[in-house]
């Protein structure tokens, strides 16, 4: 019967140490700071060829933002 007991104990005892260890890395996890996501580019309409890009590659031209592609102005 004794050895029954100590079993229970040894996992209540396991068992106690696994939660402390969880409570402890949800702590770290909430203590560090979030990092937000940067939000998307803006897509724009290349005038020419009517291709969505992002407005950070786009190039200005005359006719407006276009792709810059060689072969975009051929294509119209």
């Amino acid at each position: 019967m004794t050895k029954i007991i100590l079993w229970v104990f040894l996992i209540i005892v396991a068992l106690f140490a696994l939660r402390l260890l969880n409570m402890a890395k949800a702590k770290r996890r909430t203590a560090e700071p979030r990092r937000e996501p940067s939000p998307p580019d803006t897509m724009v309409r290349c005038a020419l060829c009517g291709v969505y890009l992002p407005r950070a590659d786009a190039a200005s031209g005359p006719n407006g933002l276009t792709c810059g592609d060689a072969g975009c102005a051929q294509k119209r």
